[in-house]
C-alpha cells in the first residue's frame, strides 16, 4: 500500500512539473492570443488589413507577449528598423555619459573642428534635433571604406542653417554625427558599442547590422521585402537606420532601457526626457503623456514602437510594405491607446 502511495505521489509530481513547464513556455515563448478578447482580435486584424499590413505586430503587457499577429514571416522575423534605431543610439550616448567619456554639454568642436558652427552646437542639440545642421549630399562614401571617411564626407557636404539652430528640425544627420562622436569619445566602433550594450548582454538572437553576411542575416531570420538595399547608404546611416531586429528583440532592448537594467532610472530620465523642442523629442523617442513613441521608414520597411514609460507595456508593429505608412502609424496608435491609454 505504501509503495502504491509513493508511486502515485511521484506521478502527481511529474504531472505538476509538466504543467509548470507548459505554462512557462506559453508565457515566454509562444503566441498567447487568449489574452485579448476575440472581438478585439477581429477588430485589430481588420484594422491592420485595411492599412495594408504585411509584417508582424506584437502586444506586450506586464513584460510579456500577449498577442502576436504575423501576415508574412513569423514571430522571429527581423526587419530593418530604420529610425527606431535612434532610441538605441540615445542609450549608447547616455552610457558614455555615465562612464564619464562624454557630456551632453560637450560642443561638437571637441571631436570635429570642421563641422559648421561646431563651437556652439552641443551633444544635447544633436539628441534633440536642434543643431541647425542640414545634409547636402550622401551621408558617406561609395564604396564604403571606413566610418572615419564617412564622417568626413558627411561633414564636407553639410551646412549650417542659423534660422534652425535651437529649433526642432528632424534630420538623420544629427544621429549619424552622434554615432561618429561616440566612436571618438570611446575609442570603439559603433557596432562594437551596440553589440556590447545590447546584443551580448540581452542574448539577442534576431538582431544584426544589415551589412552582415548573408548567412548571418539568414540566422537572424531577416525578412527581405524584395528591394535592393544600398549597403553603402546603410553604412552612411550608421546609428540612424542600419540595424535589423525582430519585434521581441526590439521590445526587450527598449524595455530594458526604460526599466533600469541597461541604464539607471536617473539616466533614463535625462536621455528620454521631453526635449526642448516642439515635438517633445530627445534621445530617439517622442515623449507622450503616458508612453514613448518611435517611428521608422526606409527601403520599403516601416516600424512603429509605442511603449509605456516603465517599459512594461508596448505595441511593436513592423511591416515590409510602407505604402500606407500613415495608416499603419494610426493603427499602432489606436491599438496602444485602447489597451493602455494615451
Amino acid at each position: 500500500m505504501k509503495k502504491k502511495i509513493t508511486i502515485s505521489l511521484f506521478l502527481v509530481y511529474i504531472f505538476f512539473c509538466g504543467f509548470l513547464f507548459f505554462r512557462n513556455r506559453q508565457s515566454n515563448g509562444s503566441v498567447r492570443q487568449d489574452q485579448l478578447q476575440e472581438a478585439q482580435v477581429q477588430k485589430y486584424q481588420k484594422l491592420l488589413s485595411a492599412a495594408k499590413f504585411k509584417g508582424n505586430v506584437t502586444i506586450y503587457q506586464d513584460n510579456r507577449r500577449v498577442w502576436q499577429y504575423a501576415t508574412v514571416g513569423d514571430a522571429n522575423s527581423s526587419y530593418l528598423i530604420n529610425s527606431v534605431q535612434k532610441e538605441l543610439t540615445g542609450g549608447l550616448v547616455m552610457q558614455a555619459v555615465a562612464q564619464g567619456k562624454l557630456s551632453l554639454d560637450d560642443k561638437i568642436n571637441k571631436f570635429y573642428t570642421n563641422v559648421p558652427n561646431a563651437q556652439n552646437i552641443s551633444v544635447l542639440n544633436l539628441l534633440e534635433m536642434t543643431s541647425g545642421l542640414d545634409p547636402n549630399g550622401a551621408m558617406g562614401e561609395a564604396p564604403y571604406n571606413n566610418d572615419d571617411a564617412n564622417a568626413q564626407k558627411m561633414i564636407q557636404d553639410m551646412h549650417f542653417n542659423a534660422q534652425n539652430f535651437g529649433k526642432w528640425d528632424y534630420q538623420d544627420l544629427d544621429y549619424i554625427l552622434l554615432s561618429h562622436i561616440l566612436e571618438k569619445a570611446t575609442g570603439q566602433s559603433y557596432e562594437a558599442l551596440f553589440n556590447n550594450m545590447y546584443v551580448y548582454p540581452l542574448k539577442l538572437q534576431h538582431t544584426d547590422f544589415l551589412w552582415a553576411d548573408q548567412q548571418k542575416l539568414k540566422e537572424i531570420d531577416f525578412l527581405s521585402d524584395g528591394q535592393n538595399i544600398d549597403l553603402n547608404a546603410i553604412h552612411g546611416l550608421l546609428g540612424a537606420g542600419s540595424v535589423a531586429m525582430s519585434n521581441d528583440d526590439l521590445y526587450a532592448t527598449s524595455s530594458d532601457l526604460l526599466n533600469g537594467r541597461l541604464i539607471s532610472q536617473q539616466d533614463k530620465g535625462i536621455i528620454y526626457a521631453p526635449g526642448n523642442n516642439s515635438a517633445g523629442y530627445r534621445g530617439g523617442l517622442y515623449s507622450k503623456n503616458n508612453h514613448y513613441e518611435s517611428n521608422g521608414a526606409g527601403y520599403g520597411y516601416c516600424n512603429f514602437l509605442r511603449i509605456s514609460k516603465d517599459g512594461q507595456n508596448a505595441v511593436v508593429l513592423q511591416s515590409v510594405d510602407s505604402s500606407n505608412y500613415g495608416g499603419l502609424s494610426k493603427a499602432a496608435d489606436q491599438i496602444y491607446s485602447e489597451l493602455f491609454g494615451k
